[in-house]
């Protein structure tokens, strides 16, 4: 392994990994970072997405030049596989597991009265793609990366299990939801990992989404600071700049130190907030990239940030 793989994040990546953050925060493009860097050190790795059902093309698939994933790992690049995991295909998988025939489960799913059903009901589509994701997890991927929807969007499914076991604590249904949930909260193998921009409201945010994974028991991996900007003046260089700024108009065009003052106020707020908490943690820092050709390097640059 070279220094550049030996620091960078792919070490401390788990087996399955769950990239969360608000919208607008390159959630999306440093998952597809984060997996084609571990495909690159020789890991079978599957990039997975909840299926949207806006219509709109996938914004992870498209990175590979796809409007969409299909519903069962495809090749994309070599070791990395993508999926978009559904609820109609988790449901349908389930069934089969216990009635056995495809004939019968197809005769099941087929009914428009049951399919309406599984679509209404509280619950039904979260559940059917948390057994879609719980078949993923059974796979033999070495790394499993999945871009969440939304920020706290794996909080509601990783509760999934805890919730629907108070109304079903015994048979097939609860199987799944324990062997799901064991996969979830195991620290070893699992990780949260909350992207945020060096911004005030993003930053907030990303604390209160750890806060919120710490009263869950919920494992967490660390902050991914992201889009952080170029910066090789010292402290002192930048109070001289801001004074020229000040007096010059020219000045502001030459370096935009309010966003240098950003992230440095950003890097301390998230490292006061993982020095607060009961286990040792480190944040990393994503530097700023300007084409998608870049994603790869992108990632094997995350600077580690330890508290």
């Amino acid at each position: 392994m070279d220094t550049a793989t030996s620091n960078s994040i792919i070490r401390d990546l788990k087996r399955i990994n769950l990239i969360s953050g608000k919208g607008g925060v390159g959630r999306t493009t440093l998952a597809a970072a984060l997996a084609r860097a571990s495909a690159a050190e020789g890991k079978k790795t599957l990039l997975l997405e909840i299926e949207d059902d806006s219509g709109w093309d996938s914004a992870l698939a498209k990175t590979f030049g796809r409007k969409h994933f299909q519903i069962e790992p495809e090749l994309l690049e070599k070791n990395l596989y993508g999926i978009s995991l559904s609820a109609a295909v988790g449901q349908e998988r389930f069934l089969q597991t216990f009635l056995r025939l495809k004939s019968l489960t197809d005769l099941v799913m087929g009914n428009q009265g049951v399919r309406w059903f599984l679509e209404g009901a509280p619950a039904f589509k979260e559940m059917g793609v948390f057994f879609h994701l719980l078949i993923q997890m059974r796979s033999d991927f070495d790394t499993l990366i999945l871009d969440l929807p939304a920020t706290g969007h794996f909080v509601g499914l990783a509760r999934l299990p805890e919730i629907l076991l108070k109304m079903i604590p015994f048979g097939p249904i609860a199987d799944r939801l324990r062997e799901g949930q064991k996969f979830l909260y195991d620290r070893a193998n699992s990780a949260v990992w909350i992207v945020t921009l060096p911004q005030p409201l993003p930053v907030s945010e990303a604390i209160e989404l750890r806060t919120v994974l710490q009263k869950e028991s919920l494992p967490f991996g660390g902050f991914i600071l992201n889009r952080a900007p170029f910066n090789p003046f010292t402290e002192q260089e930048e109070e001289l700049l801001e004074g020229f700024s000040r007096k010059s108009p020219a000045g502001k065009l030459l370096v935009d130190l309010e966003r240098i003052r950003r992230f440095r106020e950003s890097r301390i707020r998230l490292k006061e907030a993982l020095a607060s908490g009961p286990e040792r943690a480190a944040f990393w820092v994503a530097p700023e990239s300007l084409r998608p050709e870049q994603e790869l390097l992108m990632s094997r640059n995350l600077k580690k940030v330890e508290c």
